[in-house]
């Protein structure tokens, strides 16, 4: 058995197998069969996030809030203008948001911003979760 105490992953190696367990993070790690080639190619670049093409007023009364200013502040939209929350954590903040901006096709439009599908079915998934008050709540504290 081979150790890397720096990493946390510790190699079991038997007689005849190929088997590995890793307990340490994974992440950015590399796996392949023996005999495999691997050809690793650095991450792409995404472009900096545009109004979507039909609704350019709607996103610019959105991105130039308060409201939007203060939910990046707090964490829950980044640079990027992408939601750090769980899908149906964001699709009560796009409710919040399109009825504070009066925001039509909110979620034909909040969709479009976060390259999504389905936010509506993620809105109903939020109001049958008992989390979802304390996130509710959470939004008033920050945008009144």
């Amino acid at each position: 058995m081979e150790e890397n105490h720096e990493k946390s992953v510790v190699n079991h190696f038997a007689a005849g197998s190929n088997c590995q367990v890793f307990n340490g993070n994974i992440t950015g790690c590399v796996f392949a069969m023996p005999g495999a080639t691997v050809t690793q190619h650095p991450a792409s670049i995404s472009p900096p996030r545009q109004a979507p093409k039909e609704l350019p007023k709607q996103y610019e009364a959105l991105t130039t809030s308060a409201a939007w200013q203060q939910l990046q502040e707090a964490g829950l939209v980044d640079a990027d203008g992408q939601p750090t929350v769980s899908r149906p954590e964001a699709a009560l903040l796009a409710d919040v948001l399109a009825r504070r901006l009066g925001i039509a096709n909110k979620w034909k439009f909040f969709e479009q911003l976060w390259l999504r599908n389905n936010m509506r079915g993620d809105y109903n998934t939020a109001l049958d979760q008992k989390k979802s008050l304390e996130f509710q709540e959470r939004l008033k504290n920050i945008i009144g």
